[in-house]
């Protein structure tokens, strides 16, 4: 046999269960299933949030955010971590005849993975102490830990592969060996380097470590059970030598360059950007090979194998290689410019960790525990828990799948935002109903592993004639002594290789974007700009605590989408005080990078204290935890929050047009920079701009449902009679207008709708297509009531226009147009009666009492109920209706 053959076989001999520590597979098997089913939990607890958003007690502690990070870190660190662990106990001593370093160490690990790393991470996230950067949530505490068990890992695992020598290192050994070396190396640069670097540069590390989490970490240990169950399983060696030899190497050289992919069309060079999109392409060959070598490998195990664990396994096989291909493709920029951010993402991420991942890790400990003497063994539970499993994932899948391309398709037709979000809502019901067969069938593998004879695992193996994993194959032959030297001369040139090349990795796709970036933005800051006040920083960590960037992106990408919903795309220089960033990689609700100045700061408390008050349809959690029981009682960390939201976009505005001309003498040749300098700087849909002409919309909006439209963004403060007393007008000031007392004309809706009203709640609607906005035009025409009649003798209308000329023309000028002399100085406009006409009750009240929030006083102290009453009846003459 030549050592080609000996690494596609797994090494025999007669080794017994003494090399195995059984206690410590049992004990992270356990602990693996009791984790996943704790992170499933709050999984379970996020995604009903996104239709029963008021299902929970307004508790931190159970925020949104929160339970958010709890679920990824517990699903990668709590779950896969240690069923990795568990396999690798087993795994270990069968590939190298021999024990790993020390039973003690092993006790220590498993302490310290627990009870030291997972347990007090979640207590920590849910109690707010975290870093809001995606799959490395746990905070720099516990980061140290996590680099101390990866640490005793490798002191644990890796001696026994290195004191038989390279030359018989089996396929599963080169797997579990670059994991542990390539994770010790990847975990510090993406837990610890974003938190100290600001910005784009801090989302060019992110990038990496999302995908180094699961191609250095993640993906080396699933293959090394796949490679591993595989042969041992079946009883017949790997397929093929080279094409193992190519996956591996394919998979360490191109998989760290893929991470910046998670970033195209933003502000990280465009040169890291294609290098990244090119990575994807080749890595998505490279699993094509290794999944053919695999389904090869497991020819004759029939379609469905008999074996539990190796039907686990040619699912997981089947699983990376459809996430492969997924992950390939929306890397390229026609398909990532429609699907980012959107559930797409949240599917293929699924797919990733609960499909290939999981699945690879059920196989793994469902080998080793059939392999445990003392352990029991229930086959029909597992047989169902596998079906369970399939079922769920693969509804979870389809369904997110879906979800995304109806986001996509709302987000470029230019829908209004909350048209996305009504559209996914069933896909989210179908998502978290989808958790329920997910959950079951990990109880059927805890019960099922609990569960039964002892040693029934033993029996089955033998009942489906194959031996155990020692017995699988003829002993190795290490070939002539000239083969072993060069075969490990090879391994180590190739280990060596790989190494230099994922630093090199982390020079091209972090360091190297950090220095132009550092260039770029030292050369095209703007002069005189300022960071975030003491109040506006305290928002920020605020912010991040509670995972808002993981609904809300900082980030408006050069596609055209971005550019005609937010405005400018971000410049690199925006986020230089940002560390770490706040780019985000999902969007629920709408980007915020320019999202200052686009409601009043009564509109925001409103929103935080009690967000379907404002906007019923919204998915937002309540905040009431930062208010002393009302909107209108924000507590320190209400205010603090909604200075950092006012903060944003207000650097670039306030440099604008010169910043944006420096840029321009500077970067002239590079497209990308001038994209974001020749569109609108802020073109926020909502952001009141009363200087925009406004389109004359000669859609009629007859096929349109004019009360749907007016129930999903109106009622939350008009209600949905239009009277003006929805659920949030108490918390408002100026209160919104009671639309059943007023005549308006139809251009006057339209310029309201399209302008917005500066320095009220009242905010712009030109992200609706226009048949909407002319429907809701008819729907609050519609809800003026008829006026009595009142008849009006002439020496009313003389002593009313008199009482106008000498006490409302300042403000509303001659004519009423709303422009006296006065106007400008005001903060709210005043009515324009031309096109608005009060009813007489409406009018004698608004006279009586004032308006707050504006700079109508009550006028009781200077006319009296008749002079009242004639300018009112003189006003409504201004009136010019629909001409």
């Amino acid at each position: 046999m030549t050592n080609a053959d000996a690494s596609t076989r797994l090494p025999a001999g007669n080794l017994t269960a003494e090399l195995i520590d059984t206690r410590l597979v049992f004990a992270h098997g356990m602990a693996a299933l009791v984790t996943v089913l704790i992170a499933i939990v709050f999984g379970i607890l996020v995604s009903l949030q996104f239709f029963m958003p008021d299902y929970a007690p307004s508790w931190l502690t159970m925020a949104w955010g929160r339970m958010r990070y709890a679920h990824t870190q517990g699903i990668m660190l709590g779950w896969l971590g240690n069923a990795f662990l568990a396999f690798m106990y087993h795994a270990v001593p069968v590939l190298t005849g021999r024990q790993v370093t020390s039973p003690l160490l092993g006790r220590w690990l498993f302490g310290l993975w627990n009870f030291i790393v997972v347990l007090p991470g979640w207590l920590l996230v849910l109690s707010g102490i975290s870093q809001p950067i995606e799959w490395a949530e746990f905070p720099w505490i516990v980061d140290a830990f996590v680099i101390a068990g990866l640490l005793l890992a490798a002191i644990q695992f890796l001696p026994p592969f290195l004191k038989n020598g390279l030359e018989d290192l089996y396929v599963s050994s080169w797997y579990i060996i670059g994991g542990l070396v390539f994770t010790l190396l990847a975990y510090p640069m993406g837990n610890i380097i974003p938190e100290l670097v600001p910005g784009a540069e801090s989302a060019a590390f992110t990038g990496l470590w999302i995908h180094d989490a699961v191609g250095l970490f993640v993906t080396p240990m699933a293959l090394s059970i796949l490679y591993f169950v595989t042969p041992a399983t079946t009883g017949r060696p790997i397929f093929s030598h080279f094409l193992s030899m190519l996956g591996f190497w394919g998979l360490f050289f191109f998989y760290p360059l893929n991470g910046t992919h998670h970033y195209v069309f933003s502000a990280i060079p465009m040169a890291a950007q294609m290098g990244a999109i090119a990575a994807s392409a080749l890595l998505g060959v490279v699993v094509v090979i290794v999944v053919t070598n695999l389904l090869l490998s497991m020819r004759g195990a029939g379609f469905l194998p008999k074996d539990i664990g190796l039907r686990f396994v040619m699912l997981s096989t089947i699983f990376y290689l459809i996430v492969s291909v997924q992950g390939a493709s929306q890397a390229q920029m026609g398909l990532n410019r429609v699907v980012h951010f959107t559930d797409w993402v949240i599917a293929h991420s699924h797919l990733a960790m609960l499909g290939f991942a999981t699945f690879a890790g059920i196989g793994g400990i469902i080998h080793a525990w059939q392999r445990i003497p003392w352990a029991r063994y229930n086959e029909r539970a597992l047989n169902w828990s596998f079906w369970l499993l399939v079922v769920g994932i693969s509804i979870m899948f389809v369904d997110l799948t879906m979800a995304g391309l109806v986001q996509a398709e709302a987000w470029q037709s230019g829908a209004p935002w909350l048209e996305s979000v009504q559209h996914s809502r069933l896909y989210w019901h179908i998502r978290t109903g989808s958790a329920l067969p997910i959950t079951l069938g990990f109880l059927l593998i805890f019960y099922g592993l609990l569960s039964g004879p002892q040693g029934a695992g033993s029996a089955a193996v033998q009942a489906a004639g194959k031996g155990s994993s020692q017995d699988a194959d003829d002993k190795a032959a290490t070939g002539s002594p000239q083969q072993a030297h060069l075969l490990r001369m090879s391994y180590r040139a190739a280990m060596a290789a790989g190494i230099v090349f994922f630093i090199l990795s982390v020079g091209l796709l972090g360091f190297w974007p950090g220095r132009v970036l550092d260039e770029q933005i030292a050369a095209t800051t703007p002069d005189n700009i300022f960071g975030l006040s003491s109040s506006e920083q305290r928002g920020r960590a605020i912010y991040a605590r509670e995972g808002c960037a993981y609904c809300h992106t900082q980030q408006i990408r050069y596609t055209d989408a971005d550019i005609e919903r937010f405005g400018a795309p971000t410049l690199a220089w925006e986020g230089q005080f940002d560390t770490p960033h706040m780019w985000g990689t999902r969007r629920v609700g709408p980007d915020l990078s320019r999202a200052g100045g686009t409601r009043s700061a009564d509109w925001q408390y409103a929103h935080l204290f009690a967000p379907r008050s404002v906007v019923p349809w919204s998915i937002m959690p309540s905040y009431a935890v930062f208010f002393d029981g009302a909107a209108d009682k924000p507590r320190l960390e209400a205010r603090d929050l909604v200075a950092y939201l006012e903060s944003l976009g207000r650097a670039r505005e306030l440099a604008w047009p010169q910043g944006d001309e420096k840029i321009r003498s500077l970067y002239g040749e590079d497209k990308w920079l001038q994209m974001s300098l020749d569109t609108t700087l802020n073109t926020h849909p909502a952001r009141a701009a009363p200087e925009l002409e406004v389109p004359r919309n000669a859609t009629t909006g007859v096929d349109v449902d004019g009360q749907y439209y007016f129930n999903m963004l109106c009622a939350g403060c008009h209600g949905q009679d239009g009277s003006g007393n929805g659920p949030g007008s108490d918390w408002l000031s100026p209160k919104p207008r009671n639309l059943t007392q007023h005549d308006y004309t139809r251009d006057r809706l339209e310029s309201v709708l399209w302008q917005g009203i500066d320095n009220t709640a009242m905010p712009a609607w030109r992200d609706l297509p226009d048949g909407v906005r002319s429907a809701l035009i008819g729907q609050v025409m519609s809800f003026k009531a008829a006026d009595p009649e009142v008849v009006v003798d002439q020496q009313q209308l003389i002593t009313g226009e008199n009482v106008y000329r000498e006490n409302c023309s300042q403000c509303h000028g001659d004519d009423g147009s709303g422009v006296g002399f006065a106007a400008d100085m005001l903060p709210v406009a005043p009515s324009d009666f031309r096109h608005q006409r009060p009813s007489v009750g409406e009018s004698v009240r608004v006279l009586n009492n004032g308006i707050d929030g504006t700079s109508m006083a009550p006028w009781t102290d200077r006319l009296s109920e008749d002079e009242i009453l004639a300018v009112t009846h003189y006003l409504r003459n201004f009136y010019e209706g629909e001409q």
